[in-house]
């Protein structure tokens, strides 16, 4: 089994950890989902991308694992999306803990806004982690 979602669930417990994230978004709000949410402000994490890289030694096997996570809240001159966007960006810096697998390497996140307004006004970023992974079959 690919350890995808052991991943999404160390992102988002680093997410829950940071003290700026929460007090502007409620637990519920932050996990794992394609789709724009009901609820603002949120923060998405999209289904992973993920390469088999090859096997290592003893039995392990290597992935390339890619995610995005999508930050959404009102546009209204609050700065409250910028805070939340920066968090993030913060508390992903390093790698999260891993609970049955190991990093190789961790790559530093990248934020993009969007251009355009999403729905109902509301600010959109996307923030693109990427890590190498690997685990015991």
């Amino acid at each position: 089994m690919i350890p995808t979602l052991a991943l999404q669930e160390a992102i988002r417990a680093r997410l829950l950890a940071d003290p700026v994230i929460t007090q502007h978004i409620e637990p519920a709000r932050i996990r794992m989902a394609a789709v724009r949410p009901e609820q603002l402000p949120a923060i998405h994490l999209s289904p992973s991308r993920t390469e088999i890289l090859g096997r290592a030694s003893g039995g392990q096997i290597v992935a390339e694992v890619s995610q995005l996570l999508h930050v959404w809240a009102v546009q209204d001159g609050s700065g409250t999306a910028e805070s939340i966007a920066a968090a993030a960006l913060v508390t992903l810096m390093d790698a999260p803990d891993a609970q049955g697998f190991d990093f190789d390497s961790w790559e530093r996140p990248a934020l993009v806004w969007s251009e355009q307004p999403a729905f109902d006004g509301a600010a959109h970023a996307a923030i693109s982690l990427r890590a190498v992974i690997r685990w015991h079959e």
